[in-house]
């Protein structure tokens, strides 16, 4: 295997030979793999592409490592996981030595319920129909389905059993209960090494608000920016540190904002270091969140952990994972923005850590480990 977009990690000396396919190794899968590799013992090799071209991930990738990746597929494994980003049913019948193999497929995202409602036209809807079979058909062949979030797994469920109803013929009977029944529920756990032995200094001065989430569409930077603008209106004073990865063309909103955020913007861009990343988390006192499709929101829960108090939105998973006192309600982000920036005292003084302490790698191990041994018949 010579091509340059493969690229292959080993870890673990002892336990099971366990396979993990990622065609879109970047942010929260990047993050599982990295963590799994390092936290559950087995002898693990990772197979992954660069997270890049979503679309044609989906569509292509299981085609393009049955070629590319052969050997690697062939070589005997007592178990393999994907992301959703793989169609596994496809894989699995492009590379024979894998169809006998028990797998485990993890929903980051899923492709029934994106975009969300009222994102894309009908045309983009039907378009994307294959994608979300895709999405189907994996679950349908793996032996353990692990969600995020419960909220998550219940999107999911109830999306498949709107499109099976709404197919002409030769729909596959009791596809949805039997996904249901080899579900699991797991969060990707934060990794907080990097963050060891930085702390949180204490502040004084204008609020610091932190946006770390992706620079796209589905986190409504637009309601975001308007905030800033309302903050800005009522000269109410702040800093702004906007991290999160984008990908391709942010939209304008970003350069728009650039402008007129002027010294107030403290970091603009992702930070490639995770060390210099969990700096910045525990430089901010406030993280918020204008998402419209969110099934966990682990930028949110770093953020969190680091000290940050969230402001979040009351939809989504949002209301499942944190307490009522932090989120907001519809039309509701500018009012509570500015209560915090007219008193930056309020967002100071609450230890917000063991919100999110039971997500770390240290508290979540021997779950994984647990639902990686069903692979092997295990429970």
């Amino acid at each position: 295997m010579t091509n340059t977009d493969i690229s292959l990690t080993r870890a673990g000396d002892s336990g099971p030979r366990l396979l993990f396919v990622e065609p879109y190794a970047n942010a929260s899968h990047r993050a599982l793999i990295d963590g799994l590799l390092a936290h559950v013992p087995a002898l693990w090799t990772a197979l992954t592409l660069p997270g890049r071209h979503f679309r044609w991930r989906l569509r292509g990738a299981a085609s393009y490592l049955a070629c590319e990746a052969a050997e690697v597929l062939g070589q005997g494994w007592d178990g393999l996981l994907c992301s959703s980003m793989l169609n596994l049913a496809e894989l699995r019948g492009l590379a024979p030595a894998l169809a006998a193999v028990p797998a485990l497929v993890y929903f980051h995202e899923n492709q029934l319920c994106y975009p969300a409602p009222g994102q894309a036209g009908a045309v983009q809807q039907e378009r994307d129909l294959f994608l979300a079979y895709s999405n189907l058909s994996s679950a349908q062949a793996a032996r353990v389905v692990v969600f995020n979030s419960a909220y998550h797994r219940d999107q999911f469920l109830g999306a498949a059993h709107d499109l099976l109803s709404r197919l002409p013929d030769a729909v596959p009977a009791g596809l949805v209960k039997e996904i249901e029944r080899k579900s699991r529920v797991l969060a990707v756990p934060l990794d907080t090494a990097p963050a060891a032995e930085l702390k949180r200094e204490p502040r004084q001065g204008p609020l610091r608000i932190l946006w770390n989430h992706r620079w796209s569409q589905d986190k409504d930077p637009q309601a975001f920016f308007a905030a800033l603008q309302a903050l800005d209106s009522a000269g109410l004073d702040f800093d702004l540190a906007l991290l999160g990865p984008s990908s391709g063309r942010p939209p304008r909103v970003f350069a728009e904002a650039r402008e007129w955020l002027g010294p107030r913007l403290r970091q603009w861009g992702a930070v490639a270091e995770r060390r210099e990343y969990w700096r910045w988390l525990l430089w901010a006192d406030v993280v918020v969140s204008t998402a419209r499709q969110e099934y966990l929101g682990l930028s949110v829960a770093e953020a969190v952990w680091a000290g940050c108090r969230p402001l979040l939105p009351r939809a989504l998973v949002y209301p499942s994972l944190y307490p009522a006192c932090y989120l907001y309600e519809p039309g509701g982000l500018d009012q509570d923005l500015r209560l915090l920036a007219a008193e930056p005292a309020l967002a100071r003084g609450e230890d917000t850590r063991p919100l999110v302490e039971a997500w770390t790698w240290e508290n979540q191990a021997g779950a994984w480990g647990q639902v990686l041994g069903e692979l092997g018949g295990q429970s």
